[in-house]
């Protein structure tokens, strides 16, 4: 749970790597030159795009990218700052108190609205 939420300011460089990686896959160069026939299909767009919609990887980047912003618009805007700034910021700088006194609410009740969060996301990741 933690390490999809560190994760998401990045899922877009991450997804946009996997696709390259996927349209440019490393190629073993190949000593036997002219003899036999390709073994490339006809259509390598057609193939391409099938590889890409059927990659587990990339769906599931774009599944977590999609899950977390969802209970980000569905979460208010302190418990929005509470996870940005537990979570999501770059570099963290605030404890869990120091959350606590920048959204004004005790360290048990930031506690109780990170745990909400949580079991939002997993009930969308199905977890």
């Amino acid at each position: 749970m933690v390490r999809v939420l560190k994760d998401y300011p990045n899922i877009d460089k991450y997804v946009q790597e996997r696709e390259e990686a996927l349209m440019h896959p490393w190629k073993e160069s190949d000593g036997n030159i002219g003899g036999g026939r390709s073994n490339v299909p006809g259509k390598p767009a057609e193939v391409m795009a099938i590889t890409i919609a059927d990659d587990r990887r990339l769906s599931n980047l774009e599944r977590n990218k999609r899950v977390v912003q969802e209970c980000l618009d569905n979460s208010d805007n302190q418990t929005i700052t509470i996870i940005y700034e537990l979570y999501i910021k770059q570099h963290p700088t605030l404890t869990l108190q120091g959350v606590a006194d920048k959204v004004n609410l005790t360290p048990s009740a930031v506690k109780k609205r990170r745990a909400k969060f949580f079991e939002m996301m997993r009930a969308e990741l199905g977890w």
